[in-house]
């Protein structure tokens, strides 16, 4: 277990400073910043409907959240039903269509914060978002801002304190890589704001 964990800590740390650096220089700062983790290929039109077929998924998603937030004094996220439908519906436009292979969504005009995560293997829900708030240990409250050379969007918008719901969905690749979204209502990471 502890070997598996190490591996997974290494391929994203790795993996997620390269995907989120190309981003970064390839639009610019956004307010929703969307992140990744791990790329992978070619993804086929089946989608674990995680984000709305049962309670039991919603909360692998919702209970990592509200243990990051928790600790800096924050309300808990709510489920919505409203998120998950796009979200599911954008890990299934990035399975399919011209060229696409499970690659990231442009989110770029969604009036909602996003959080993207790839791993190269069928990853559960709480493993995933547990990488977006591993990046908090990266970020420094007192000045709102973030280690140099590290990344810490995923982080700032699980724990924004505006943001009150969020829905998930993910997608399996034929590859068995995982593609993950979260979408947050009220979007977070608005430049020149402190998350909490």
């Amino acid at each position: 277990m502890a070997a598996a964990s190490s591996r997974w800590q290494r391929m994203a740390a790795a993996c997620f400073v390269l995907a989120a650096l190309a981003m970064w220089r390839a639009r610019g700062v956004r307010r929703a910043l969307v992140s990744s983790w791990v790329v992978g290929r070619g993804c086929r039109r089946s989608m674990s409907n995680a984000s709305s077929s049962s309670s039991s998924a919603s909360d692998e998603f919702l209970a990592p959240h509200n243990q990051a937030r928790s600790p800096v004094g924050l309300a808990p996220l709510r489920w919505s039903g409203d998120l998950a439908p796009p979200a599911a519906r954008t890990t299934s436009q990035q399975q399919g269509g011209q060229g696409r292979r499970c690659g990231f969504a442009d989110m770029s005009g969604s009036p909602y914060g996003a959080n993207q995560g790839w791993a190269s293997y069928p990853a559960r829900p709480a493993e995933v978002v547990a990488s977006w708030v591993a990046q908090g240990r990266y970020y420094a409250h007192a000045n709102n801002s973030c280690a140099p050379g590290q990344q810490c969007g995923t982080y700032t918008q699980v724990v924004w304190r505006r943001t009150a719901e969020v829905g998930c969905a993910q997608a399996t690749c034929t590859t068995g890589a995982t593609l993950t979204i979260c979408l947050y209502n009220p979007h977070g990471n608005v430049q020149g704001q402190s998350p909490y």
